[in-house]
């Protein structure tokens, strides 16, 4: 089967842009009835470490916790940094976030989440989840938990754990780019063998949470299962990133990471009291609606459409992109602690049919649009495209609700103090 997407040549939408004022973030009205009555508001980026992104969207979020009750941030993070940032958004935390969370969290989310703990009150009860694997990709973050728990309610399990965490531990990075190399520099015996150890460990912690699921430690088991799942996903997704870095990748692999982060947010929302609501926080690639597709390549089915798929219209996405003539681009592999340097790059050109396109007009006399699409009534979803990094992405009119489009995008400062660029 081809993994290219071919198809007769939609309607073309018509686009609708209107100038977005960022620092009254719903004011306008269609924006403000699009979230209004969603569970999930998905805020993405076109491009990692971005200055204006992390400004604009701790504006969005803020104005969400405030106007709209969300009371849960989800973040492309793992369970291990989760409570700690959660910790440190509501000021108990004295420590400088960087000394808490690994670099690349730092840098994906440090300005934004120091911005966003500027606007909220001191005492919030805002939750922060961690949807994603360990930002580092190592699998240790997993199980040492993991292992903390199975030591009180399976002590049979004592040896497969304690040899699981030895042949774990031999990963080490920052970064899934500097954690696949590590994985890369075991004898293959090794990382086989770790993979049957989790497939093992996993198998055993799924069954008896099912055999335990009524006692009275179910919700250990529970959060046992959960460990087990990231620690055996985890190791997956190592092995699609050596893939990758080999140039054996297949097509879809990265959908194996969307999947976990779906569940995730879907566990999250079952958990929800009436009325809760949660930002997820992540790339534009993560939160659009539809098939990742570059150059008519399918990439992966990102977490957006999962969560599109079930819960329909109580799921939202907002794009952000940029009409500036670089961006920040990441390289590949680099000696720093995540294993890659940040480098301004050319964005690609403005084309037709393009979100950023739709907004030209606005932005010559503003610094931020709104961007909203229609197709004609009775005509199939519209092709468009939108930026994505430094290249473009195809998408169509229901990759995403609506795009907000800044002016420029210059290089976050967070990414700058940790030395990346």
């Amino acid at each position: 089967m081809s993994n290219h997407f071919h198809c007769a040549a939609p309607a073309a939408p018509s686009f609708t842009a209107v100038v977005w004022d960022t620092q009254h973030p719903l004011a306008d009205t269609r924006l403000r009835e699009l979230v209004s009555d969603a569970q999930v508001v998905g805020v993405g980026e076109s491009a990692h470490f971005v200055a204006e992104f992390n400004a604009a969207r701790a504006g969005l979020v803020e104005a969400l916790i405030r106007e709209v009750g969300a009371g849960s941030v989800a973040l492309e993070i793992g369970h291990d940094e989760a409570p700690l940032v959660e910790q440190w958004l509501a000021g108990e935390r004295p420590e400088e976030l960087g000394t808490l969370v690994g670099p690349l969290t730092t840098a994906l989310y440090g300005t934004f989440l120091v911005d966003l703990r500027r606007r909220l009150p001191r005492g919030h009860n805002i939750r922060v989840l961690g949807v994603d694997l360990p930002n580092s990709l190592t699998i240790e973050p997993s199980v040492a938990p993991l292992a903390d728990i199975l030591a009180a309610v399976d002590p049979a399990a004592a040896e497969l754990v304690g040899s699981t965490r030895e042949l774990a531990g031999q990963i080490v990075g920052g970064s899934a780019a500097a954690s696949a190399m590590s994985w890369l520099a075991l004898e293959r015996s090794a990382q086989d063998s770790l993979t049957v150890h989790l497939a093992q460990l996993r198998a055993r912690v799924h069954a008896l949470c099912v055999v335990h699921e009524a006692g009275d430690d179910a919700h250990l088991w529970r959060q046992a299962s959960a460990l087990a799942d990231a620690a055996a996903t985890t190791d997956v997704m190592l092995r699609a990133m050596a893939d990758l870095f080999s140039g054996t990748v297949r097509v879809d692999d990265t959908t194996i990471r969307e999947v976990y982060v779906a569940r995730r947010i879907t566990d999250a929302v079952d958990a929800l009291d009436d009325g809760g609501r949660i930002a997820y926080v992540a790339h534009n690639n993560h939160v659009q609606k539809t098939p990742v597709v570059f150059d008519g390549v399918l990439t992966a089915h990102p977490a957006g459409g999962l969560l599109a798929s079930s819960l329909g219209s109580r799921y939202r996405s907002i794009a952000l992109t940029h009409a500036d003539d670089q961006v920040p681009e990441m390289v590949v592999p680099a000696a720093t602690d995540v294993g890659f340097r940040v480098e301004r790059a050319g964005a690609a050109t403005i084309g037709e049919r393009s979100v950023e396109a739709a907004c030209v007009d606005v932005l010559s006399t503003a610094d931020a649009a709104i961007v909203y699409w229609e197709t004609t009534a009775g005509t199939d979803a519209g092709a468009i495209r939108i930026r994505s990094q430094s290249a473009t992405t195809d998408v169509d009119t229901e990759s995403f609700d609506t795009a907000l489009v800044l002016a420029s995008a210059t290089t976050d400062a967070a990414a700058t103090a940790l030395g990346l660029n």
